[in-house]
């Protein structure tokens, strides 16, 4: 719940940064949203985006557009449809992960961006500063990394004696090493195995938990609204029983 609640709150302030940016852009034109993720389709956040601008007050497909871009997990192919948006004459860009949020600053210096769901916009190179973002670019944060510690703690509290944490991830997330290091040191501190296991498709993924399931441990998933797979926990227990 309290992930949920956070994930929301983030949703919320970027339906405010993009009802400012709509805002600013008004005229007699349609406002057009380009959305753009490495998932395999739309994500809860685009969902969300639209839903709750029409909640707001904007009819769809008169006072705004929504077309949305995904690249199946090929974070390489992110440059290429962020470019493709902005050739369509986009307003804004709204990004729902790290590498598509990279992608959009790199397509553009010139239409508006917003991001959600970046764990260190700083250490990424999106912003200048929290205080002032500079640029074109500006979003909402999560605490992602600052989360692993009591995420493992967890745990521990719902599997009693729980000795072995399953990782997938993938390797090409622009954030993955980092997350990864931190999970890593959370895990020596609870005294558990976390068995690391870079991946680049959910198929993989749930290959591997298959692979796992008599072996006692939790997982993290690497779940299609997150390419990188270290903040989205869903998992249950793998038992050992079959």
């Amino acid at each position: 719940m309290k992930r949920q609640g956070a994930w929301v709150g983030s949703l919320m302030g970027c339906l405010a940064l993009l009802r400012f940016v709509l805002g600013a852009a008004a005229g007699e034109n349609p406002i057009l949203i380009g959305a753009l993720n490495d998932s395999w389709g739309p994500t809860p956040a685009e969902v969300g985006l639209r839903d709750g601008l029409v909640k707001l007050g904007y009819r769809e497909n008169e006072q705004f557009f929504l077309g949305i871009r995904f690249t199946q997990g090929d974070t390489d192919a992110l440059l290429e449809a962020a470019r493709g948006l902005v050739g369509q004459g986009v307003t804004v860009l709204f990004t729902s992960q790290p590498g598509a949020a990279i992608a959009a600053q790199r397509a553009t210096t010139q239409i508006p961006i917003v991001f959600t769901d970046v764990d260190d916009p700083l250490g990424l190179g999106l912003v200048q500063s929290f205080a002032r973002p500079g640029g074109n670019i500006t979003g909402v944060t999560t605490l992602g990394s600052e989360l692993a510690p009591k995420r493992l703690e967890l745990f521990q509290q719902m599997v009693p004696g729980l000795q072995r944490v399953l990782l997938p991830y993938n390797p090409a997330h622009p954030y993955a090493d980092a997350e990864v290091k931190v999970y890593r040191e959370a895990a020596r501190q609870f005294g558990m195995v976390l068995i690391e296991q870079p991946l680049q498709t959910q198929v993989l993924g749930d290959f591997m938990v298959l692979k796992q399931r008599r072996r006692r441990m939790l997982r993290v998933n690497l779940g299609e609204d997150n390419a990188g797979g270290l903040t989205r926990l869903t998992e249950a227990v793998q038992s050992e029983q079959r």
